[in-house]
């Protein structure tokens, strides 16, 4: 046992011994040629990621966030917090497009709302009965037939009538020394909307009539039947539910942000699927005022004409605005930029624009002010002109590269407000 202890303690000696001397020579004998063939920093290559330019290393070897091999970087690089460079391999792979702006952009803009046919509810109404009594016949008996005013719809008995009537003619016989009380009788005849025909023919053949006519007052299509032969009703009770047809409603919906661009007695042209190869015409004469809380559209209504009764409540349609006339007097001032080149961020909106004449893709960061939408269009009222390129795809990728570069971008807004 003691000779194994007395070796370990020679062998750590000997291990102290070999480092003072040769270590030491080492150490007091450095190499003087050892930084010459050390490039200066300065000259150092730098390597980034092709699509994430912000990783920036002294040796080659993968990006940490997404694994890719490193690339030799342009050491020259930007110091405008609002402008990103990126490799032309980056711009490849986020497949960024670019649209150079134009003040005739929104001359084929149009509109694209669909809808559904709906009746005119001006031209509904409801036949009833003018007087009390029992429906012996009825000349019109099913939905959807159609009626026309002054038409025979059914007649009716009635007492209230027979005892009218027998004073009528009692009244009659005293018309020579009190010609006010025949008058008043035949008032109160005409009030039940019994015509004068009636009347003289009542007074003609000085006998009482026990089924009286119904006539219809209004001109349309039954759409709800309510009575039946042998059915008692009251005064003003109702017989049928008509629509007429000949004038319809086309309801459109349209989103919130296409508000501004829709305005009563614009034009839209429209079709159906019942009949493809017709185009419509109307004009918008309603918007409502309020917003369908489910659907976060508002109605847009049209009328047109229906006389050939082609069109059928209920059909759908798609229409069309052209919204060029409404932006003609100003087309070589205004500006418009595409809805995809947009980045929206609470009350700001965003845009990047593509740098002209530089040596490596250069993309600028600009905040806009936008107007009325047109189409997929949108006004610009501040931060761009006529002639700007602009993302309209690949955007986020620029800006989240531009987060993680520290520079300005949606979410790091480095501009102060004015």
């Amino acid at each position: 046992m003691k000779k194994h202890i007395i070796h370990i303690g020679i062998l750590g000696i000997g291990l102290v011994l070999g480092w003072l001397i040769f270590g030491k020579n080492e150490i007091v004998a450095p190499d003087n040629n050892s930084h010459t063939h050390s490039p200066p920093e300065s000259e150092e290559q730098i390597w980034t990621c092709s699509m994430h330019p912000q990783i920036r290393k002294n040796e080659p070897g993968n990006c940490p966030i997404c694994g890719m091999t490193l690339i030799p970087a342009d050491n020259k690089s930007s110091e405008n917090e609002f402008i990103l460079e990126m490799t032309d391999e980056a711009v490849k792979l986020s497949n960024i497009q670019t649209t150079t702006l134009t003040s005739l952009g929104h001359e084929t803009e149009t509109l694209e709302l669909s809808g559904k046919i709906q009746k005119n509810e001006e031209n509904a109404a409801s036949l009833v009965t003018q007087i009390s009594g029992r429906i012996e016949k009825l000349y019109v008996n099913y939905t959807g037939e159609q009626i026309n005013k002054g038409q025979k719809i059914a007649s009716i008995y009635s007492p209230t009538l027979i005892n009218a009537q027998k004073e009528l003619l009692e009244a009659n016989k005293l018309k020579e020394t009190n010609p006010a009380l025949l008058e008043s009788s035949k008032n109160k005849l005409r009030n039940w909307k019994i015509t004068d025909e009636q009347i003289s023919t009542i007074l003609s053949e000085q006998k009482i009539q026990e089924t009286f006519v119904i006539y219809a007052q209004y001109s349309g299509v039954i759409i709800n039947k309510k009575v039946s032969v042998g059915d008692h009703l009251k005064e003003g009770e109702v017989l049928f539910d008509i629509q007429n047809l000949n004038s319809l409603w086309v309801i459109f919906d349209a989103y919130e942000n296409d508000l501004n661009a829709i305005s009563v007695g614009d034009e839209i042209t429209f079709t159906t699927t019942a009949l493809p190869t017709e185009m419509f015409k109307t004009k918008v004469t309603f918007i409502d005022p309020t917003i369908n809380p489910v659907t976060r559209t508002v109605s847009v209504r049209a009328e047109v004409n229906n006389r050939n009764k082609k069109l059928k409540p209920e059909m759908f349609v798609q229409g069309t605005i052209n919204q060029s006339n409404n932006y003609t007097a100003n087309q070589d001032t205004n500006v418009f930029v595409p809805k995809s080149a947009v980045l929206w961020t609470g009350k700001r909106s965003v845009v990047y624009l593509k740098l002209p004449k530089t040596e490596i893709p250069s993309f600028e960061f600009r905040e806009i002010e936008l107007g009325q939408t047109i189409g997929n269009q949108y006004m610009v009222t501040q931060g761009l002109k006529n002639g700007d390129e602009v993302v309209t795809n690949g955007a986020f990728f620029i800006d989240a590269a531009a987060q993680l570069n520290n520079q300005s971008s949606m979410m790091n807004r480095k501009v102060s407000d004015k």
